[in-house]
């Protein structure tokens, strides 16, 4: 039996990993002006943040380079059942349709709606963070490209969607399976590229809340936060 095996790996319980890490508010205290960095110091936060520049960079193109890997697996996978549902019948091609609807009009729509919200609560922190003083640059570049990759996988869902008939799957050819099958194989690991940007971009943040941290604290949050980004791989 031909099933619809693929569902959003990016659901509500992956966005709300993203929500994990995100920093809470600190208590409102009353703090006195800072000293001006000096220029040692300044050239050492310098440092600092290209280094994390390349760090992220690095991420990301391999946590791409995975996803594509897993894709051209997937494709071979789908040549085969495009040849298997070939020979279904119009009942089971009518479940794979309504699996397929399901997918599309409520996973999908759950996993966006979610990972926009985190987006905005992140921006709201950046924009705090820059207020202050704080070099954002990383962080709202990290945010900046989950947006956009949500913005891709948004488009092609709306492809994936109209390739769904809507009487009824019986004339649905094996051509049109395929199609469904990888484009919403697309849009997922579109959405998982979101949320990872996302991560980046909460990583950033905590290291700029760090740095009014003393250097035992600051050690001891970078740790915590190391440990909580490997819990949600």
């Amino acid at each position: 039996m031909v099933a619809l095996a693929l569902v959003v790996g990016v659901s509500v319980a992956g966005a709300e990993d993203a929500a994990k890490e995100l920093p809470k508010k600190p208590a409102t205290t009353v703090r006195e002006s800072p000293s001006r960095p000096s220029l040692g110091a300044l050239r050492e936060m310098k440092d600092k943040r290209t280094a994390f520049r390349e760090e992220m960079k690095t991420k990301r193109e391999n946590f791409v380079n995975k996803l594509k890997t897993e894709r051209d697996a997937f494709k071979t996978e789908v040549k085969t059942r495009k040849e298997e549902f070939k020979k279904l019948n119009a009942e089971r091609k009518r479940d794979f349709c309504g699996k397929a609807k399901e997918m599309v009009s409520r996973k999908f729509e759950i996993a966006i709606t979610e990972l926009e919200k985190f987006q905005s609560r992140v921006g709201e922190v950046i924009a705090k963070l820059k207020t202050d003083g704080k070099d954002t640059t990383l962080a709202q570049e990290a945010l900046d490209l989950s947006k956009s990759k949500l913005v891709d996988a948004k488009a092609k869902l709306a492809e994936v969607k109209t390739l769904v008939p809507e009487g009824g799957c019986e004339n649905m050819t094996p051509e049109i399976f395929e199609k469904i099958k990888l484009g919403a194989r697309e849009a997922k690991d579109l959405l998982k590229e979101s949320r990872e940007s996302l991560r980046q971009a909460i990583k950033e943040i905590k290291g700029l809340r760090n740095e009014d941290k003393d250097e035992d604290g600051d050690e001891d949050e970078s740790e915590s936060a190391d440990d909580n980004s490997e819990g949600t791989q």
